[in-house]
């Protein structure tokens, strides 16, 4: 015996199968019933092509089978469930043992989804999960295989009917993990575990959930979350919008941040959303949410302790307002060249209007260089930020910000600045930057410096005064300056130099003379030099040419050990000088070795004349090597300095 019925409303459905259980009541029956329902609807799911089997005379075994069901807005085809124990009267349903997969080519190569189902007339619904293998719930989860998940859950839904309609969900999660196919979001031993309660309110559903996540790892490029975390939350839920009115998520050693969002479910489109932080670890939240954000923005690495308060608001067409506390903080960049101690900071941003920002920095440190207390006047309007007469305090003098600004196109950051350092003493400075300590003091004006395309660029030069002279710095440019691979590119023109006070500066014997100096095309990454084409030579005019018989030394002591035997030996006398007509010196550095050039004119195919004598005694200073491994060279330089404090030169 086989019956088809087709109703959209329960009522039909619940007269039937009164009847139905009412002949399979009456001795001596033996059916075999066939139900085909055309539509099932009911507040959690809508069901159509419903097709249930089950045997009178073998109690204990039915199957159905489910053409299509909508369940949580999500549309899944081809159901099949199987249960064994099973029980129907027309009012009541049960199948404390089942299984469910889908009937198309893929869900029959996957295992099965092992499940328990209860129903009652009254609208009652129990389903349960116990120890189920993740890749079985591919017949209600779509795509799950391209994600090879691994674990084990547990899941309890349990709808209640009548006058009262409630929901309840509960979820355990045990050493799961899973990863996309392009490896993107990943997690590892990931244990969780949710409940939800939620109960009909017209039409919708008003809800609140609780989710404890003690163990394992998730990773969605580029952020990384570690387990530790809490997360309440409450709302309401109807057919076209979801409403998180109030989610807290605590994070163990970071903090705690409450937040809310509305969700169009039809568009599938965040309308609005806000956040609001208790204090927060900077360093942690730095680490884990900031700087993620930060580096798809192309802003570099950086490092910062101390606490933080934020709070944040954001519509469908982005971010709208920001604002930031910092207290006592700390901040520097990822290589430790540019540092800031003791900020307090209030920063707010709008999207829709200019704002200004109160900083205030206790002590900072720009390379080896301390700076003083000072406040920024920071502006903000949209993706600009401006900073106008920043002054701060640089050892004796200061460090003076003309102007500053900070654009963003897309997701890369443009900048230009201006500024000048003035009246910083040279000794001070000298022993700042850990070098031998020179005299005069140094000023510097920098018309402007733009950064673009992760490039640094000077235009103009940079002045500074010193040894009795002046050296420019130009055509000054840094690839990549906020990172460990930076690389620094500038030309150095020296002019009028005093010979002497430069070689006592450095303790290297003593040179009378002036000399001018041209260093073209230096490279630098991480401050070692890796190519440059270098030329000192004395200038013309009528002053002192000597040559001690120390500088004599430390020059020979720079060749080879067994070279200058003779001269090492002389004993040296107060006093005593070398006359030199000139002295010309260049270095072609290239893949670590230099090659070196003397005089124009006077060199030779194997030699080279670095200094031209003259006098009694004459003597000449020839160089027979010319081709020198740049880091044996400059080894060679700091043995002979070990030892020998340089003098402060008045």
């Amino acid at each position: 015996m086989a019956t088809a019925i087709s109703r959209r409303a329960f009522s039909p459905l619940k007269a039937f199968l009164a009847a139905l259980a009412c002949l399979l009541a009456l001795p001596g029956w033996a059916l075999q019933v066939d139900v085909a329902l055309a539509d099932l609807s009911h507040p959690a799911f809508e069901a159509t092509g419903i097709r249930m089997r089950f045997d009178a005379v073998r109690q204990g075994e039915a199957e159905i089978r489910i053409e299509k069901l909508l369940l949580a807005g999500v549309e899944y085809r081809a159901l099949r469930l199987s249960c064994e124990d099973f029980y129907f009267d027309g009012r009541r349903l049960d199948c404390p043992t089942g299984q469910l997969r889908r009937e198309d080519e893929r869900g029959r190569k996957r295992p099965p989804l092992p499940f328990s189902f209860a129903w009652r007339d009254d609208g009652f619904i129990d389903f349960s999960l116990k120890d189920a293998e993740p890749l079985a719930l591919s017949p209600l989860v779509k795509r799950l295989r391209g994600w090879n998940p691994t674990g084990r859950i547990d899941l309890h839904l349990q709808l209640a009917g009548g006058q009262r309609e409630t929901a309840r969900l509960e979820l355990e999660v045990r050493d799961l993990a899973f990863a996309s196919r392009d490896g993107t979001t990943t997690g590892s031993g990931i244990s969780f575990d949710l409940v939800a309660d939620a109960q009909r309110k017209g039409k919708g559903w008003e809800w609140d959930a609780y989710i404890e996540w003690p163990e394992g790892e998730f990773l969605m490029k580029p952020w990384r979350f570690p387990s530790g975390m809490r997360i309440s939350a409450s709302g309401s839920l109807t057919k076209e919008i979801l409403d998180v009115d109030q989610a807290r998520l605590d994070v163990d050693e970071v903090g705690a941040v409450t937040a809310g969002l509305r969700w169009d479910r039809e568009r599938g489109a965040l309308l609005s959303w806000g956040l609001v932080s208790e204090p927060i670890d900077l360093a942690a939240a730095m680490r884990a949410w900031l700087q993620p954000w930060l580096a798809g923005l192309g802003f570099p690495q950086w490092q910062s302790a101390g606490k933080v308060l934020f709070s944040a608001e954001g519509r469908e067409e982005g971010l709208q307002r920001f604002f930031a506390s910092l207290q006592g903080a700390s901040l520097s960049d990822g290589t430790g060249y540019l540092a800031l101690d003791g900020i307090d900071a209030r920063i707010p941003w709008e999207a829709a209007a200019a704002t200004e920002a109160e900083i205030s920095v206790a002590s900072g440190r720009f390379g080896d260089l301390p700076l003083g207390a000072f406040r920024i006047p920071l502006q903000l309007d949209g993706a600009r930020a401006r900073i106008d007469r920043l002054v701060a305090p640089l050892l004796d003098g200061r460090f003076e910000v003309d102007a500053l600004y900070l654009q963003r196109a897309g997701k890369a950051w443009s900048a230009e600045f201006s500024g000048s350092i003035e009246g910083v003493s040279m000794p001070k400075l000298s022993r700042a930057l850990k070098l031998p300590v020179m005299a005069g003091t140094m000023s510097a004006h920098v018309p402007r410096i733009a950064y673009e395309n992760e490039v640094l660029r000077m235009d103009g030069a940079i002045g500074i005064e010193v040894f009795d002279g002046g050296i420019i710095v130009h055509q000054l440019r840094m690839h990549e300056p906020f990172s460990a691979q930076r690389r620094l590119l500038m030309d150095v023109t020296a002019r009028g130099l005093d010979l002497g006070m430069l070689t006592r500066t450095f303790a290297f014997g003593s040179i009378e003379g002036r000399f001018d100096a041209d260093l073209n095309e230096l490279e630098m990454a991480g401050w070692t030099p890796q190519r440059f084409d270098a030329r000192i030579a004395s200038v013309e005019g009528d002053y002192p040419r000597v040559l001690s018989l120390g500088a004599l030394k430390d020059i020979t002591e720079l060749g080879l050990p067994e070279e200058g035997k003779a001269i090492r030996g002389l004993p040296e006398r107060s006093g005593l000088g070398l006359g030199y007509k000139r002295i010309g010196l260049g270095c072609k550095l290239r893949d670590g070795i230099c090659e070196l050039s003397g005089i124009p004119g006077k060199d030779q195919p194997d030699s080279v004349l670095i200094m031209e004598g003259s006098g009694m005694p004459s003597i000449d200073i020839i160089g027979y090597n010319r081709r020198i491994a740049w880091d044996a060279l400059v080894a060679r330089f700091r043995e002979i300095l070990a030892g020998r404090p340089g003098l402060v030169i008045d």
